[in-house]
């Protein structure tokens, strides 16, 4: 069973309990948004169940499924085996699955309606709590360029713009960035920012921050450039240029255009 939920009042937390009773399902899974982490606890607690959040893999291996969350800001991944009877509650982070990577399946895909009862209803709920509407939605780009300290000015920043626009991607920072108001704050990732999973990221002058690891690191392909070799960005990075940015990113443009023609 796959829930998407838009609304949260008390009366939508009954019906759904209804719901999930009638249909008995094995996995009840949600996406991981503020709404969904306040109400998801809920729904698990109403059947005596916790929840397993902001998953980022499951594993089905002889019948056993695993589910994987991020812990301590990203730096340890843990492996969650649900016990007891179904339904198991889930809650996965954006940019865990990528349309682009799934695999089209032959079984066509019912949707149910399925009625519910309530009693009269005592409360009037506040209207539910609405994230910032963001300009850009990083988490559906292809490719993002993302800049870090490294940049060391605004006025510097057109050098990541000509590279982003070369390679067809979006533009992004780590959150010194958008503090300084380089940029404007919903281009930021990490932990306080967007989470993304882009096929190409590229890092530049990014040292490598936990709290920026957190937001990108399901990249598909990582390129970072930075003048430190010691940087942590490199621990995760899947090539790596080791220099000065302002020497390599001209370069880099240069010949990615040249490659376009």
């Amino acid at each position: 069973m796959l829930a998407s939920l838009n609304i949260l009042p008390t009366l939508t937390l009954t019906r759904f309990e209804q719901v999930v009773r009638a249909v008995d399902p094995q996995y009840v899974i949600m996406s991981h948004t503020y709404l969904a982490r306040d109400f998801a606890p809920k729904v698990a607690a109403r059947f005596g169940k916790g929840l397993i959040g902001d998953c980022i893999r499951m594993n089905v291996d002889s019948g056993k499924t695993t589910f994987t969350r991020r812990i301590f800001l990203g730096k340890l991944d843990a492996d969650v085996v649900s016990e007891g009877e179904p339904p198991t509650f889930v809650t996965f982070q954006s940019g865990a699955f990528r349309g682009d990577q799934a695999m089209k399946g032959s079984a066509a895909v019912a949707i149910e309606e399925k009625p519910v009862e309530v009693g009269e209803v005592r409360m009037k709920p506040e209207p539910p709590f609405q994230e910032a509407k963001q300009a850009v939605d990083l988490s559906k780009a292809d490719i993002i360029v993302a800049v870090g300290r490294g940049i060391k000015s605004k006025d510097n920043l057109a050098l990541a713009e000509k590279l982003a626009a070369a390679l067809g991607g979006d533009l992004a920072a780590s959150r010194p960035i958008c503090d300084a108001e380089w940029l404007p704050i919903d281009r930021q990732i990490g932990s306080s920012g967007q989470t993304v999973a882009p096929k190409l990221y590229v890092a530049i002058g990014i040292s490598g921050a936990i709290q920026h690891l957190v937001g990108m690191k399901n990249s598909g392909t990582i390129v970072a450039i930075n003048k430190d070799p010691e940087a942590p960005i490199f621990d995760i990075a899947d090539y790596g240029i080791v220099g000065d940015l302002f020497e390599a990113v001209p370069v880099l443009t240069e010949e990615i255009k040249k490659l376009k023609g």
